[in-house]
C-alpha cells in the first residue's frame, strides 16, 4: 500500500524547486502584464519579449525554431531540487497536492519506464521503422519469389499473432506488425495473397461474433484499432477467400508432384488447408448468429473444425521448417513485420510490453480452441432453460478463459435478432422449459384447461415478465469469472420481482380451483390444485444464483480463511438445503400428475369398454411397471453430498478456531460483523430465502463450538464420510465429482486424526490447499 504524506518539510522542498524557475522566468511576468495592458493589439510576440533574456537561450530557441523539430519552452534544470525534495520520501510513499493525485502520481511512474513509456524504446539515432512502401524500396520486403522456408514462417508467425490478440493484446501492436497485412492486394505470391486476405476478413469475423455476443469486457479483448487497415479497397468478398485459399492449395500440390522436396511444399499446403477450414467454420459461425441456427449449417461447421483439427499435428511437426525468429528480438519473424510501426499512433496509457506467443504454445492454443467450438455446438441440442444453464454453468467452468469461444457459444444460443436459435421467441421458450422442467397441468396442450383464454393470457404475461430476467442469467454465464460474479451481485436481486409475480400466478390459479370445484368441474379442480410449480421454478433459478455467487469466491481467491467458517455454514444451513427442497418438490409433483394421468387413462379406458362390443374390440395387452419418473435424482445426490462438504468444513473450521489453529485478524483493524454484511449483500433484498443477520450467524456458532474440539473433529469427519458415500452413489461421474470424492476422502483421515488429539498442542494453521477442487480444499496438517 502506497502511503500519502502532506507534511510542510516536503511542501516547502518543493516551494524550494519551483523557486529555481522563478528568475529565469521573472521577465514573462511582466511580458504577461504588457500582452495584458495591448490586449487589443495582435502582433506577434519576439523571443525577448516572452522571458528568454539569456543570449545563449535565444539562440538556441531561434536554433530550434528554424529547424522546425521541437516547441518553444525555456526549459529550467531543477533536477537537484527535485532529488533534494524526493530524499524526504520513504519507500513506497507518494506526495499529494491539490492538483497533484494519484492519477498524476500514476502516471508520473510511468513515464520513462521502458514497458509503458514508448519513448523510451528509441534513441535519437535510430531509424523511423519500416511502412510497407519503404520496405519494398529498400528491398527487405519480397512480393515475389518467397521460398517455402519464408512461406511457412511467415504463417506460423502470422498464427501466433492471432493467439496474443485473442489473448488480449492490441491488434495494432500484434496482427498488424505484419506488413504483409497493410497491402496484401500488392503482394505477388499467390499463397501468401490468399492468406494473408484470409487473416483480414477473419479479424473482421471474429470482432462481429464478439462485438455481437456482448460478453467481453475490456480485459478480455482489444476491439478497436487502426480501422483503417481494415478498408476494404481491392479486397475480395468474404465468401471468396475459401476458393482463393483452395486454389493456391491446388497450384502447390501439383507443384510437389514434381518437387524434390515435397515435404516442404506440403507443410505450406497445410497451412493453407487449416486457414480454410478455419476460416469457413468462423464464417458461417457469423453467419449464423446473424440469420438462424439450423442442423444443416452446425453440421457444416462441425466438418469444418473436424478437419481443422486433423491439420494441427502435422503443422507442429513442421515447425522447424520455417524461418525463425531471432533470439532477443520482439519480432516474431525475420521477414515481413515491423514490430514498432504503430508504437506513435497508441494513446500515451496504452500498454507497451507486448510479450507474443512462441509458435510452438501458439498452434496448441489453436488446437484447444477447435475443440472448445466443436464443443459449443452442442448448445443446439439444449431445447429448455434448464439444460441451457447447466450446459453455460459447465462450458465457463472448462472454458471461461476464452473469449471467442464464449462469445460463438452465446450468440448460437440468442442471436442478434434476440431469438433463442435464431427462430424462437424467449417466452415461448421458457413456456416449453418450465413445462419440462415441471410439467405444470396447465400447460399440457391435452389437458381440459389448456384452451381457457383467462390462463393462456395469464401464463403468456408472466414469461413475458420472466424473459428478461431469465435471459440476463444465461448472457451473465457467457462473461469472464470475475465479471461473473460482479454482475451477479448486482443481478440477484431482480429475483425478488419475479418471486412476486410466480407467487401471484399460483395464488390465482389455486383461486380458479375452487370456483372450479364451486361449479362441479373436478377435474379442472384437480389440475389448478397442483400449480405450486412456477414459483418453484423461479426459486429453484434464483437458489442457483446465489451458490454459483458465492463458491466463486474460492475460486476467484477473495476469501480470507478466518471467513471460511461463516462461507460454508450459509450453503450447510440454509442454501443448499433449499435447492434441495426446490428440486424434491418438483420430483413430487412429477409423480402426482403421473398417477393423476394413470388414473385419467383408466377411467377413460373403462367409459371405452362399458360403450362398446367385447367381440370386436382387441384384448388390452398386460402393462410393464411402469418405471416412475426422478428426472433430477441424481442432481438431488450431487447436492446432498455438497452439503456434507460445506458441513464438514463448517465444523472443522469450527474446531480449528476452537483450538487457536485458525490465525485472526487484529481486533483494531477488522470487525467481523462489518465482513459478514459485506460477504452476503447481495441476497439482503431477497424475500425468499429470508436474510439472515449476524446475530443469527453467531447463535448458530456458540452452540457449534459448544463440544469440545475433539468432539466436533469426529462430527466433520462424518460430514465427510457420508459426502464421500454419496458421491460414491453417482454413477458415470465427471472429473470434478472424482475431484471432490478424494477430498472427501482425505479430508474424512485428517478429521480423524485431529479427533484422536494429534498435534493438539501445536497452534499452526493448517494449508487449505484448492488443488484439487476449485471450491472444496484439502485440509493439510503442517
Amino acid at each position: 500500500m502506497h502511503s500519502v504524506i502532506n507534511e510542510l518539510g516536503f511542501q516547502a522542498a518543493a516551494a524550494a524547486a519551483a523557486a529555481a524557475a522563478v528568475t529565469s522566468n521573472m521577465h514573462f511576468a511582466a511580458a504577461a502584464d504588457s500582452i495584458e495592458s495591448e490586449n487589443l493589439d495582435q502582433r506577434p510576440f519576439s523571443i525577448e519579449d516572452c522571458g528568454f533574456m539569456d543570449p545563449e537561450m535565444q539562440h538556441t530557441m531561434r536554433t530550434i525554431d528554424d529547424a522546425n523539430e521541437y516547441p518553444k519552452f525555456g526549459w529550467v534544470d531543477i533536477t537537484s531540487e527535485f532529488m533534494s525534495a524526493c530524499s524526504e520520501l520513504n519507500l513506497g510513499e507518494l506526495a499529494q497536492d491539490m492538483l497533484f493525485g494519484l492519477f498524476e502520481a500514476m502516471s508520473a511512474i510511468e513515464m520513462m519506464d521502458p514497458k509503458m513509456d514508448v519513448g523510451m524504446g528509441y534513441n535519437r539515432n535510430d531509424t523511423k521503422p519500416h511502412t510497407f512502401e519503404t520496405a519494398v524500396d529498400a528491398g527487405v520486403l519480397k512480393l515475389n519469389n518467397l521460398s517455402h522456408e519464408d512461406l511457412i514462417g511467415i504463417f506460423d508467425a502470422l498464427f501466433a499473432c492471432m493467439v496474443s490478440w485473442l489473448e488480449g493484446n492490441s491488434m495494432d501492436q500484434v496482427l498488424f506488425t505484419c506488413l504483409y497485412l497493410h497491402a496484401p492486394a500488392k503482394i505477388e505470391d499467390k499463397a501468401l495473397r490468399s492468406f494473408c486476405h484470409a487473416v483480414r476478413h477473419l479479424i473482421i469475423h471474429i470482432k462481429n461474433i464478439i462485438i455481437s455476443s456482448s460478453v467481453n469486457e475490456e480485459e478480455d479483448f482489444q476491439l478497436y484499432g487502426n480501422s483503417s487497415l481494415l478498408a476494404n479497397e481491392e479486397s475480395p468478398s468474404a465468401s471468396s477467400i475459401g476458393g482463393l485459399l483452395k486454389e493456391s492449395e491446388d497450384e502447390l500440390v501439383r507443384h510437389s508432384k514434381s518437387s524434390n522436396q515435397p515435404e516442404d511444399i506440403m507443410a505450406v499446403v497445410h497451412r493453407l488447408r487449416f486457414m480454410r477450414h478455419f476460416y469457413q467454420s468462423l464464417y458461417l459461425f457469423d453467419f449464423a448468429m446473424t440469420n438462424s441456427v439450423d442442423e444443416g449449417n452446425i453440421n457444416e461447421i462441425y466438418k469444418h473444425l473436424n478437419a481443422s483439427l486433423e491439420l494441427i499435428p502435422q503443422i507442429k511437426k513442421t515447425i522447424e521448417k520455417g524461418t525463425q525468429p531471432i533470439p532477443g528480438s520482439d519480432c516474431p519473424n525475420p521477414m515481413g513485420f515491423s514490430p514498432r510501426i504503430h508504437d506513435r499512433s497508441q494513446p500515451p496509457t496504452f500498454p507497451r510490453s507486448v510479450k507474443m506467443r512462441d509458435r510452438p504454445s501458439s498452434l496448441m492454443f489453436l488446437e484447444e480452441l477447435v475443440q472448445r467450438l466443436k464443443y459449443s455446438c452442442k448448445i443446439i441440442r439444449m431445447r429448455d432453460y434448464y439444460t441451457a444453464l447447466n450446459f453455460f454453468i459447465e462450458f465457463s467452468r472448462k472454458s471461461g478463459h476464452c473469449i471467442l469461444s464464449r462469445s460463438i457459444l452465446q450468440g448460437l444460443f440468442i442471436s442478434n435478432r434476440r431469438l433463442i436459435f435464431g427462430s424462437m421467441q424467449i417466452k415461448d421458450f421458457l413456456w416449453d422449459s418450465v413445462r419440462a422442467f415441471n410439467s405444470p397441468p396447465v400447460m399440457n396442450p391435452k389437458n381440459v384447461l389448456a384452451a381457457d383464454r383467462d390462463i393462456q393470457v395469464m401464463l403468456d404475461n408472466f414469461f413475458k415478465y420472466c424473459s428478461s430476467t431469465f435471459t440476463q442469467f444465461i448472457r451473465i454465464c457467457g462473461f469472464n469469472r470475475a465479471r461473473q460474479r460482479d454482475k451477479l451481485a448486482r443481478f440477484i436481486e431482480s429475483f425478488d420481482s419475479i418471486q412476486v409475480e410466480a407467487a401471484r400466478l399460483d395464488s390465482q390459479l389455486s383461486l380458479m380451483s375452487s370456483e372450479k370445484a364451486a361449479e362441479g368441474n373436478g377435474a379442472a379442480a384437480t389440475t389448478l390444485k397442483h400449480s405450486a410449480q412456477f414459483a418453484t421454478w423461479v426459486l429453484y433459478n434464483c437458489f442457483r444464483s446465489m451458490m454459483l455467487y458465492l463458491m466463486s469466491g474460492f475460486e476467484l481467491e477473495l476469501y480470507a480463511v478466518h471467513e471460511f467458517l461463516y462461507i460454508y455454514w450459509y450453503p450447510y444451513e440454509l442454501l443448499i438445503g433449499f435447492i434441495v427442497s426446490a428440486l424434491t418438490r418438483t420430483e413430487n409433483n412429477l409423480l402426482v400428475q403421473e398417477e393423476y394421468a394413470d388414473h385419467q387413462s383408466k377411467l377413460q379406458a373403462g367409459s371405452n369398454s362399458s360403450g362398446g362390443s367385447s367381440k370386436n374390440r382387441p384384448k388390452n395387452k398386460p402393462k410393464k411397471n411402469k418405471k416412475q419418473q426422478k428426472p433430477y435424482r441424481q442432481e438431488i445426490v450431487y447436492y446432498h453430498a455438497m452439503l456434507s462438504m460445506c458441513g464438514g468444513f463448517y465444523k472443522a473450521l469450527g474446531a480449528l478456531t476452537k483450538d487457536g489453529r485458525i490465525r485472526q485478524p487484529m481486533p483494531k483493524f477488522d470487525n467481523e460483523e462489518i465482513r459478514f454484511n459485506r460477504r452476503f449483500a447481495p441476497f439482503a433484498n431477497l424475500t425468499s430465502p429470508p436474510p439472515v443477520g449476524y446475530e443469527e450467524f453467531k447463535t448458530f456458532r456458540e452452540h457449534m463450538m459448544r463440544p469440545p474440539s475433539s468432539e466436533i473433529y469426529s462430527i466433520a469427519a462424518k460430514h465427510f464420510n457420508q459426502a464421500r458415500n454419496a458421491l460414491e452413489s453417482i454413477q458415470n461421474p465427471e472429473q470434478e465429482i472424482l475431484d471432490m470424492l478424494q477430498v472427501a476422502k482425505i479430508n474424512y483421515v485428517v478429521m480423524n486424526v485431529l479427533a484422536k488429539g494429534h498435534q493438539k498442542d501445536l497452534k499452526r494453521q493448517p494449508d487449505f490447499d484448492f488443488s484439487k477442487h476449485r471450491h472444496f480444499p484439502i485440509i493439510k496438517l503442517n
